[in-house]
C-alpha cells in the first residue's frame, strides 16, 4: 500500500544521464509538439522533460483559469466536462444531501466550482483536492473555503462518497499503483475521465511536448492498453463509460482515444 500518494504526483528528481532511448528525430524547423518516444522507464522519459507542472507559468495559468470558473455568472459546460458532471449528479442522487469527495490530481478545484454552480444549494459538499505541494499551498490561499480544501497527500485511512481522478493517470510514474490505491478508498462511486486507451497489448510511455501557444513544457505521458485498464477497473461495477470525442491523439500514426469510466462499488 502506498503510504503517501503525494510521491506519485511529484515527479522524481531529473536524471540527466546517458540514455538509450528510441526517439523520434527532432523536426528541422518549428517547435516539437505532440507525443514522441517509446521509453522503457518513467525516469528516462522524465529526463527529457523540462520543469513541468510546478513552473510559475503553469501555476499562474491554472490559477487564472480556476478564478474565471469560480467568478463566472453562468455555467459554460464544455464537451470534456459534460460526462463528468452527468456522472457526478447521478452519484449525488444516490448519496444524499451531504457528499464527501476526494478529487485526486484536481489542481486548484475547477471541478468543485463547476459542480457547485449547478448543484442545488440543499446539497452540501466536503471536497478535498489532492495535488502537488505548491499547487495545494497556493490553491488553499486563493480558493479554499468551508467546502473546498487542499492537501498534498492522501491519508491512509481516507474515505469519501465519490473519488474523482480526471486526466491524471497518464502523467504518473506508477499509474497502476495509484489506481489500485484510489479503488481501495472506502467510497461508493469512482469517476475517472480522460484515460488514453489503445488496442495494443502493452502500454506505451512517451513524452508530450505541449504547444507553446498553451505553455512551454513537456511531461511524460502514458498511453494505456485498453485490456489492462479494463482489467484493473473490473473490481467495481461499471455504471457507464464514454469516449471523449474531442480528444484523439495519434501515436505512430494510429489514433488513440480517451475514455471515461464511472464505477460503483457493489
Amino acid at each position: 500500500m502506498i503510504k503517501d500518494l503525494a510521491r506519485e504526483l511529484i515527479p522524481p528528481a531529473l536524471l540527466r544521464v546517458a540514455r538509450q532511448l528510441r526517439k523520434v528525430p527532432q523536426p528541422e524547423a518549428g517547435p516539437r509538439v505532440g507525443f514522441f518516444g517509446d521509453y522503457r522507464t518513467y525516469d528516462e522519459a522524465l529526463a527529457d522533460c523540462g520543469e513541468g507542472y510546478q513552473s510559475d507559468a503553469i501555476l499562474d495559468i491554472t490559477m487564472r483559469n480556476t478564478a474565471k470558473i469560480r467568478e463566472s455568472d453562468r455555467a459554460d459546460i464544455h464537451p470534456h466536462i459534460a460526462p463528468f458532471l452527468s456522472s457526478f449528479f447521478l452519484a449525488a442522487a444516490d448519496i444524499g444531501h451531504t457528499i464527501k469527495v476526494i478529487d485526486y490530481g484536481g489542481a486548484m478545484g475547477a471541478h468543485y466550482f463547476h459542480v457547485r454552480r449547478l448543484l442545488p444549494k440543499k446539497y452540501r459538499l466536503q471536497w478535498l483536492v489532492v495535488d502537488l505541494p505548491r499547487t495545494a499551498s497556493l490553491a488553499t490561499e486563493a480558493f479554499g473555503n468551508e467546502e473546498l480544501s487542499f492537501a498534498d497527500r492522501l491519508d491512509e485511512e481516507a474515505s469519501a462518497d465519490v473519488v474523482v481522478a480526471s486526466c491524471v493517470f497518464q502523467v504518473l510514474s506508477r499509474p497502476y499503483e495509484t489506481i489500485e490505491r484510489l479503488l481501495s478508498v472506502d467510497a461508493s462511486h469512482f469517476i475517472f475521465p480522460l484515460i488514453p486507451l489503445t488496442n495494443d497489448g502493452e502500454d506505451r510511455l512517451t513524452v508530450e511536448y505541449v504547444s507553446p501557444t498553451v505553455a512551454t513544457m513537456s511531461v511524460p505521458h502514458w498511453f494505456f492498453s485498453r485490456r489492462k485498464i479494463e482489467e484493473i477497473l473490473s473490481s467495481e461495477r461499471q455504471m457507464s463509460t464514454w469516449r471523449h470525442a474531442e480528444y484523439t491523439n495519434p501515436v505512430d500514426g494510429a489514433p488513440c482515444e480517451y475514455f471515461g469510466f464511472h464505477l460503483k462499488r457493489p
